[in-house]
């Protein structure tokens, strides 16, 4: 049958392609089964989108590419995204055969586009079907532009006033402009923009009127607004609905807005959004109440729906470098009232088990967008240079200091244990087994996020910047400076992905009378969240035996891009350099280690589960790892 020949052609290809490693077992098994699932995911793929190619191929076409003749002033990949017509994007995955009514439909939804650009006298003048191999086709679209509509004049009025001291500042926000090609969608975003100013102003209730006059015969269109504010308006009294446990005092604090204000239509969103931050409600609406009337002092109404009291949470999860890993976390919100948070958190995997409780005193000293957190627990790490023990208090104050910019400085102590010590460095002054230190530390840090999504984002810039002091006069047996910097940067493609970029930079420094710095305070480099051809944590100075004991610098860099395959399936192909170094602010440009390589993604609701496999370009001397590297782990490496 074709669906049993397809699978057995590919199950072939796959055994010619899977390398001698695999087959003889050189590879741990867990990681190897996991990878095996994912090839195998892919061959079933493969296998059935092959039989039904096979299937089709007799009876409809499958279009494998789709080009435009004629289009010069408009983006073939957009043109693509409203054509229900689809591309086969790989020769291995998707293509659906092709539907001449859907088709036909899509050269009429072509032409609507256009006229909806500017392009009045647009339309499509054929297609035709090119064969290619095994059914698939090249469907080539002509079309012919013409000349689009250009926006000759925009004539702006307020309050029956063509001049005045907002005129010149609405005119440079309006989305059409004098010399601008006329389109159906800023025409409409007009309304949007000129109510959206006015409401900042105080007046919520402008009314717009809209006309446009378009001269088809000299592609010319005359935009006209006007535009009528009413009265200034301003916040009447607030009323809220829905919480029972939750006190009013808390929900009105939290408010950008106070009775009497002028009317900002900004501060409504960012009330919003402080309440939902709370993570006391389920359900936050703000109303504004009065709009249809001639009242202009305006009540606000408040609708929430309380979050549960208290939340367990439980996960499970694999990596690669982690293995087997578990996560258990009780919450209880509005602990003794105030909206105060208690958090008691377990975590295990074979690299960190961690025993931890946290408390969050919002508005501390009635210090607004500021609150107070304090942290304590025991963990102990079995990393691949040490075994560490360590019990831990922290007490530190966060501060939103401007719009998406948090600052928090606090301070830490310590006492560690190490357990056991792997690695011995090249001048024998080694931390000693059993080896106690305590640590006293004051801790600081700033960042800046403007994300769309914080578990796959593809959008945005985050910076993270964190400070960490030692010192005698602390109460620390360490005195030591370190210093972190992250800059993160998510550029979109369009249909093409995702270009996602990091660059990090770490260094430390011996204050005083310290000569070293301890082993589970140093930088580690390499594995599937930094450096993806080297094992976790083996990128950097290492003993005879092969095993790392760290560096006091550090530099990595990732370039990642992220393309869709099909459906929840996503390809990334990456560009990894970085590496560690022993001194303090050491850079070495002829010592960097670079890598490349490729991977999958296939979207979860929890993000992202992952396959990278890394290629070392330049590898060090008789390193005591394979020059190729497989990572398996949930979220995107960066």
């Amino acid at each position: 049958m074709a669906g049993e020949s397809a699978l057995k052609r590919t199950g072939k290809r796959f055994l010619a392609w899977t390398p001698a490693a695999f087959r003889t077992g050189k590879f741990q098994t867990v990681p190897f089964l996991i990878v095996l699932f994912f090839v195998g995911l892919a061959v079933w793929d493969a296998a059935v989108a092959a039989s039904h190619a096979e299937k089709t191929s007799e009876e409809r076409p499958v279009v494998r590419f789709v080009q435009f003749n004629g289009v010069d002033s408009l983006s073939p990949s957009e043109i693509k995204k409203i054509m229900k017509t689809r591309e086969k994007r790989f020769r291995w995955f998707g293509g659906s055969p092709l539907d001449p009514e859907v088709l036909e439909e899509d050269l009429r939804r072509i032409e609507r586009y256009y006229q909806s650009q500017g392009f009045y006298d647009a339309r499509v003048v054929s297609h035709k079907l090119t064969p290619l191999v095994g059914g698939e086709v090249i469907l080539e679209i002509a079309i012919e532009e013409g000349d689009p509509l250009v926006v000759s004049s925009v004539r702006l009025t307020i309050n029956g006033q063509t001049t005045g001291p907002w005129h010149d500042d609405v005119i440079a926000l309006m989305p059409l402009k004098p010399g601008d090609r006329f389109t159906t969608s800023g025409y409409r975003d007009i309304e949007k923009v000129l109510l959206r100013f006015f409401a900042e102003w105080g007046y919520p209730k402008t009314e717009v009127s809209l006309k446009a006059r378009l001269d088809k015969g000299a592609h010319r269109a005359e935009v006209e607004a006007a535009v009528n504010t009413g009265a200034v308006c301003r916040f009447g009294p607030v009323t809220i609905e829905g919480n029972h446990r939750v006190d009013d005092a808390i929900i009105l604090r939290e408010l950008t807005l106070r009775e009497g204000d002028r009317f900002k239509a900004s501060k409504i969103q960012e009330s919003q959004k402080r309440l939902f931050d709370l993570r006391l409600f389920q359900f936050v609406d703000l109303q504004v109440k009065g709009l249809e009337g001639e009242q202009t002092d305006l009540p606000i109404h408040i609708l929430v729906k309380e979050a549960k009291k208290q939340t367990v949470r439980f996960g499970v999860g694999y990596g690669s470098e982690d293995r087997l890993r578990a996560q258990l976390g009780h919450e209880i919100r509005n602990f003794l009232g105030d909206a105060r948070s208690l958090q008691l958190n377990a975590k295990a995997s074979s690299l960190v088990q961690l025993v931890e409780g946290r408390f969050i005193q919002p508005y501390p000293l009635s210090l607004r967008n500021t609150s107070f957190v304090a942290t304590g627990g025991v963990t102990r790490e079995d990393q691949e240079a040490f075994e560490n023990e360590k019990i831990y208090v922290s007490s530190q104050l966060d501060h939103g200091l401007f719009d998406r910019v948090q600052v928090h400085v606090g301070h830490r102590l310590e006492m560690n244990r190490l357990l056991d010590v792997s690695a011995v460095a090249a001048d024998d002054d080694v931390d000693q087994e059993r080896e106690e230190y305590y640590i006293s530390s004051i801790f600081g840090g700033l960042s800046y996020r403007v994300l769309d999504d914080p578990l796959n984002p593809t959008r945005g810039v985050q910076f993270i910047n964190t400070a960490e002091w030692g010192s005698r006069g602390l109460g620390s047996e360490v005195d030591f400076v370190k210093l972190t910097l992250e800059g993160r940067g998510y550029v979109p493609l369009e249909r093409f992905g995702v270009m996602a970029l990091r660059l990090r930079w770490g260094g430390i420094r011996e204050l005083e009378d310290t000569s070293r710095v301890p082993v589970f305070k140093r930088f580690f480099s390499g594995g599937s969240n930094s450096v993806r051809g080297y094992p976790y944590q083996q990128l950097g100075p290492l003993d005879r035996d092969g095993d790392p004991y760290g560096g006091l610098t550090l530099v990595e860099g990732n370039a990642d891009w992220r393309f869709p395959i099909r459906n929840s399936w996503e390809g990334v192909l990456f560009f990894d350099f970085g590496n560690v170094y022993k001194q303090s602010y050491e850079i070495v440009m002829d010592e960097l280690k670079y890598t490349v390589g490729g991977g999958l993604r296939y979207q979860t609701p929890i993000g992202p589960v992952r396959l990278d496999v890394g290629y070392q370009l330049n590898p060090p001397d008789d390193p005591p790892f394979n020059r190729y590297q497989i990572h398996v782990s949930i979220g995107q490496a960066f």
